[in-house]
């Protein structure tokens, strides 16, 4: 999410709203938010539905707990903490880009857990 808000000024100068899924609840979710100071709307599915709806797999032990990882988590922690993994770690995450009308026009999922798209390239399939 700190790589999300981070590029901030990109997404709004391209006219795009990101929207992200977690699988929390809103009342696990509600902290981080805040502590980031999110900008862009976050939607809770607990029960990981929008995940098996768009066909989002789960990963193998190295893709969340390998040494991409390990790096990924130092990061993290520097740039402002890294919390308790909740729910299910084995989810991996995933970028649609879906048009006006409902279309997914673009779809990336990481080959990692620390694996995320940049604003550029969800822009680019914009174009």
């Amino acid at each position: 999410m700190v790589n999300l808000r981070n590029q901030q000024t990109e997404f709004e100068a391209a006219k795009v709203t990101p929207v992200v899924i977690v699988m929390a609840t809103p009342m696990q979710a509600a902290p981080v938010v805040e502590k980031l100071r999110f900008p862009f709307t976050v939607l809770c599915d607990p029960e990981q539905i929008a995940y098996q709806q768009f066909e989002i797999p789960r990963g193998r032990p190295w893709q969340y707990l390998g040494p991409k990882m390990w790096l990924a988590g130092a990061r993290a922690l520097v740039r402002g903490g890294m919390g308790k993994p909740l729910n299910d770690i084995t989810q991996m995450h995933g970028t649609l880009v879906i048009d006006t009308d409902g279309e997914v026009i673009y779809r990336r999922h990481g080959e990692h857990s620390a694996d995320y798209i940049t604003a550029a390239e969800v822009i680019s399939a914009l174009k």
